[in-house]
């Protein structure tokens, strides 16, 4: 079960309660009856909050409730808005649009925030339990909904057969189709998601430098991933129609 309280400037608050498989959504709603400018709705499980103001997107934000960690995931375009998600610790984390995030901390604050509007979300969960000092926990294919830098690595390794190396733009193309979006520009792909995972990493690529080899081969080397995990995500992949072109 998750818990949700929100706030939309100084005016507006509400709070929703969702289970597994529903979700939260803040959207762009230009046709919000008389002078409404807010309206917050239930729709089959889910909680909406949909606003009339034409630079939020639609959707802005969107928080699933998972039977682990709630994912929010940033719909919000590049535009000037600032999205950003803090732990109860006050660690924070900036996602890029498109990009979905694992929430690990309950409590956690996600906040939209324009010039004339803040809108601030508290997430409460219950966290999964997690065996003390085992060292046998199992990474699952949804672990890597943790962060694109983990999630594009892994795809990376997957889709790398041979010892070879898994072409850019089907990279692009599994990394897309994983995450439900639109194909990336090549130069947005590397900016947003390539460098920042070689970045992660501590390897620094060159303008000339293949982004891709350095981070399997890196990958490969240190054995971050286990055999069972890239097998879970070539099938994944494969059940959300993925293929390979070359």
């Amino acid at each position: 079960m998750l818990h949700i309280a929100w706030t939309a400037g100084d005016l507006y608050a509400g709070q929703a309660t969702l289970r597994t498989g529903s979700t939260f959504i803040l959207a762009r709603r230009m046709n919000l009856p008389g002078r409404q400018q807010l309206a917050a709705e239930q729709i089959d499980g889910s909680a909406y909050v949909f606003v009339r103001l034409p630079y939020v997107s639609d959707p802005a934000l969107v928080i699933t409730a998972t039977v682990s960690q709630p994912v929010v995931h940033r719909g919000q375009r590049d535009n000037g808005a600032i999205v950003e998600i803090t732990t109860p610790s006050g660690n924070a984390t900036t996602p890029a649009p498109g990009q979905k995030i694992s929430l690990t901390d309950s409590g956690s604050r996600v906040e939209l925030r324009f010039p004339d509007l803040t809108f601030s979300a508290v997430v409460e969960f219950t966290p999964p339990d997690v065996p003390d000092g085992s060292g046998t926990v199992q990474l699952g294919v949804d672990s890597l909904q943790h962060d694109d830098a983990w999630l594009v690595a892994a795809i990376a390794v997957a889709l790398s057969f041979d010892h070879g190396i898994v072409a850019h733009g089907d990279l692009k193309r599994a990394f897309a189709t994983w995450r439900g979006v639109d194909v990336h520009s090549d130069g947005a792909f590397d900016r947003n998601v390539l460098r920042p995972a070689l970045a992660a990493r501590g390897i620094e690529a060159g303008p000339r430098m293949n982004k891709i080899s350095l981070l399997v081969e890196r990958c490969r080397r240190t054995a971050e991933f286990p055999a069972r995990l890239l097998d879970d995500v070539r099938a994944r992949l494969g059940d959300a129609g993925f293929a390979a072109d070359s």
